[in-house]
C-alpha cells in the first residue's frame, strides 16, 4: 500500500497567503460576470453583488495598508474591527446571493451561474480573505465574526451549497472547465477546513506548539530544495551576505541616528530660544568630539554609505562632513562667550540650528543610499538564474514564517476563551460539508457526489486518450505495412498457369515488421523528406495521446492523495473504492483503485510497450521538437 503524497506545488496550504492583486481580480471578475449579462440588467441581485464587491475592495485596501505597516504603534485596533466588520458583511451578502433560490432560478442567476465563473470568483474572494481574517483575529480575539473565515467554513458553506444546488437543478456539467474547477476548489477547501478545525481543537487543549510544528513542516520542505547549494549559488549567497551585512550595519546606525535626531528636534521645538538651542548644541558638540557619538555618527555613517558611490555623491558627503567639523568648532568657540555677549549667543544658536539641519540632510541621504544599494544588489544578483530560483524559495519561507506567527497569536487568543468555538457546531458543520462533497451511505441515491463525478469525468477523458492512442497505433502500423515487401506487392507473383501465388514467409515477415514499426527507419524515410515529416507527425500524435492518458491518471491520483487524509468509511463507498480500492491492512488487494486498475490495463493491453516503441522511433527518425520560441508566443 503506497503512502499518499501530494507534490509541494499542488498542495492545499492550510493557511494560504494569496497576492492582494489576485483577490481584487476575483472581485472584479465577479462584478463583471453579473453586469455584462443582459439578463442581469436591473436585477436586484446583480446590484447587490456589484455594491458589496465595491465595499469589499475598499475594505481590503484599508486592511492591506494596515498589514503592510512597518510600525506597530500606528495600528488602530478599532479601525481594524470596523473595517473587518464591513468586509465580513459584504462577503456574507455575496454568499447569501449565490445561495438564494430566487437568484438561482432567475434568468440572471441561471445565465451567470451556468459558466461557473461567478461561483469560482466568490470562492476565490472568500479563500483570499482568509489571511486578512487571520491577521484580524491575531490582532484582536474579540473579532469573533472573523473566525469562520479563518476556519474556512463560510466559503465551504457557500461554495459547496451552491454546487449541491447546481447538481439538484442538473446544471453542474463536468464538461465545463469552470464547473470542474469549482468541485476541485471546494474539495481542496474542505481539506483545509478539516485541518483548521483540528488546529482549533488543539488550541483549546493548549497544544499551540503542536500546531506550530505542523505548520513549520512546509518551511522544511521549502528548505530541502536548496539544502545543498551549488558552488555558484554558494558564492552568490556569500557575496550577498557580505554586502548585506555591510548595509545592515549602516541601516542600524541610521535608525539610531534618526531616533537621536527626533529627540533633539523635539527638544529644540519646545525650547527654541537662542540660549536653550546654544546650550543643547554645546552639549552635543562635547559628546561628538570622540568622532563616534551622535551627531558625528550620522556623518560618519553617511561616509560609509557613500564609499561605493559615484564622485558627486562622495563630494556631497565630504561637504556635509566638513559642515559637521565647522559647526562643532563654531559652537565651541561661540559658546565660551555666549553668556556674556549677545552676538556670540546668536552665533552659537544659529550654528546649532545649521548643524542639526545638516544632520537631517546626512541621515536622509544615508537612507536613500542604503535603499539604492539594496536594490542594485538585488538587480545584480537577479541576473543569475540560480539566485532567482533561490530568492523565490526564500520569499516563500519568509511568507510562511509570517503566517505561522499570526496563526500562533490567533490560536493563543482563541484558546483563552473556549466559548469562542462551539465544538458541537463545528462537528455538525463538518458533517454537512463532507456529505455535500463526498456523499454518504444514505445520500446521493439518484446521482453521484461531486468528488466522484470529477474523478469519473477525468477517467472518461483518460479512456478517450487511450482510445485515440489505439487508433493512432493502428494507423502507424498500417503505414509501416505499406513500406514492407508485402505492402509493395513483392510477395505476390503469378505462375505460368496465370494463377496468383503469395509468399507466406514474406507475408509473415512483413506483418511482424509492421507491428514493430521496423520499416520506420531512415533508409525508408530519409530525414528531411516529406515522408519522414508525415511519419514524425503520426508518431508524435500517438505519443501525445499516451502522454495525455498518463496526465489524466496523474490528476486523479493527485486529487485522491489530496483528499486521502479526510476519507473515511462513513462517506459514499464509491469514493473510497475509486481512490483506495479495497486493500486490507495486511496488504491483500481485494480490488484495485481506479488509477491502479487503469495503469494495469495500460500494461496488459500493450500500450506501455507501444509508448516505448513510439519514443524509440521518434529518436531513430530524428523527429524535430517544437522550437523553443513557441513557448514565448
Amino acid at each position: 500500500m503506497n503512502v499518499a503524497k501530494v507534490s509541494a506545488d499542488y498542495q492545499c496550504p492550510v493557511f494560504e497567503n494569496r497576492p492582494h492583486a489576485e483577490l481584487i481580480s476575483a472581485i472584479d471578475l465577479m462584478i463583471k460576470e453579473v453586469t455584462v449579462v443582459p439578463e442581469c440588467s436591473g436585477a436586484p441581485s446583480a446590484k447587490t453583488i456589484e455594491e458589496n464587491g465595491k465595499t469589499l475592495k475598499e475594505s481590503l485596501a484599508a486592511i492591506q495598508a494596515v498589514m503592510q505597516s512597518q510600525d506597530a504603534a500606528t495600528v488602530n485596533p478599532a479601525q481594524i474591527e470596523q473595517t473587518m466588520t464591513s468586509a465580513l458583511g459584504a462577503i456574507s451578502n455575496l454568499g447569501s446571493v449565490i445561495n438564494n433560490n430566487e437568484f438561482l432560478n432567475s434568468k440572471c442567476g441561471r445565465q451567470s451561474m451556468s459558466t461557473g465563473k461567478v461561483l469560482l470568483a466568490v470562492n476565490d474572494i472568500i479563500n483570499g480573505f482568509s489571511p486578512y481574517a487571520l491577521f484580524a483575529v491575531s490582532m484582536n480575539a474579540a473579532l469573533a465574526p472573523a473566525l469562520p473565515f479563518v476556519i474556512g467554513g463560510v466559503v465551504a458553506s457557500a461554495g459547496i451549497s451552491a454546487v449541491a444546488k447546481m447538481i439538484d437543478s442538473k446544471t453542474l456539467e463536468m464538461d465545463i472547465p469552470e464547473h470542474r474547477k469549482a468541485v476541485l476548489q471546494n474539495t481542496c477547501q474542505y481539506t483545509k477546513i478539516a485541518a483548521k478545525v483540528r488546529f482549533m481543537q488543539l488550541a483549546q487543549s493548549g497544544r499551540i506548539k503542536t500546531i506550530t510544528q505542523e505548520l513549520e513542516k512546509r518551511i522544511d520542505l521549502y528548505k530541502q530544495d536548496f539544502g545543498a547549494p551549488s558552488n555558484e549559488l554558494r558564492s552568490l549567497l556569500n557575496y550577498r551576505d557580505s554586502k548585506s551585512k555591510y548595509n545592515l550595519a549602516i541601516e542600524n546606525q541610521y535608525k539610531a541616528d534618526r531616533n537621536d535626531l527626533s529627540s533633539v528636534e523635539t527638544q529644540m521645538g519646545k525650547d527654541s530660544d537662542d540660549l536653550m538651542v546654544c546650550t543643547l548644541a554645546t552639549e552635543l558638540a562635547t559628546w561628538a568630539k570622540d568622532g563616534k557619538t551622535f551627531p558625528t555618527s550620522a556623518f560618519a555613517n553617511l561616509e560609509a554609505a557613500a564609499s561605493q558611490s559615484e564622485r558627486a555623491v562622495k563630494l556631497q558627503s565630504a561637504s556635509l562632513k566638513a559642515l559637521n567639523l565647522t559647526s562643532m568648532k563654531r559652537i565651541t568657540d561661540a559658546s565660551a562667550k555666549a553668556y556674556e555677549d549677545e552676538a556670540s549667543l546668536k552665533t552659537c544658536a544659529q550654528a546649532g540650528r545649521s548643524w542639526i539641519a545638516g544632520v537631517r540632510q546626512a541621515i536622509t541621504m544615508t537612507y536613500e543610499l542604503t535603499n539604492k544599494s539594496r536594490n542594485e544588489l538585488e538587480t545584480e544578483l537577479s541576473s543569475r538564474p540560480e539566485y532567482t530560483r533561490w530568492k523565490a524559495q526564500f520569499n516563500r519561507i519568509q511568507t510562511e514564517r509570517v503566517t505561522i506567527s499570526r496563526v500562533e497569536k490567533a490560536m493563543e487568543e482563541l484558546a483563552k476563551d473556549t466559548s469562542v468555538i462551539d465544538r458541537s457546531e463545528l462537528d455538525q458543520r463538518m458533517r454537512i460539508l463532507k456529505s455535500g462533497l463526498f456523499g454518504s451511505r444514505s445520500a446521493w441515491g439518484f446521482g453521484k457526489p461531486p468528488v466522484l463525478a470529477w474523478i469519473n469525468h477525468t477517467k472518461k477523458i483518460h479512456d478517450q486518450a487511450v482510445a485515440a492512442l489505439s487508433t493512432g497505433m493502428a494507423t502507424l502500423r498500417d503505414s509501416a505495412y505499406t513500406l514492407t515487401a508485402m505492402g509493395r506487392g513483392g510477395a505476390v507473383n503469378f505462375g505460368t498457369d496465370g494463377k496468383m501465388r503469395i509468399d507466406y514467409n514474406i507475408q509473415y515477415d512483413s506483418y511482424t515488421a509492421s507491428q514493430n514499426l521496423a520499416t520506420f527507419n531512415k533508409s525508408q524515410l530519409p530525414v528531411g523528406s516529406r515522408e519522414n515529416e508525415i511519419a514524425c507527425q503520426q508518431l508524435e500524435s500517438a505519443w501525445l495521446d499516451w502522454s495525455a492518458s498518463l496526465d489524466h491518471l496523474g490528476a486523479i491520483q493527485l486529487f485522491c492523495n489530496m483528499i486521502d487524509p479526510v476519507l473515511d468509511p462513513k462517506m459514499d463507498s464509491s469514493v473510497l473504492e475509486a481512490c483506495r480500492g479495497n486493500v486490507e491492512l495486511n496488504g491483500t488487494v481485494v480490488s484495485k483503485s481506479l488509477v491502479d486498475g487503469a495503469v494495469s490495463k495500460l500494461v496488459t493491453k500493450g500500450f506501455q510497450k507501444d509508448a516505448k516503441l513510439l519514443n524509440e522511433k521518434m529518436e531513430e527518425l530524428e523527429c524535430p521538437l517544437p522550437p523553443v520560441s513557441v513557448m514565448n508566443e
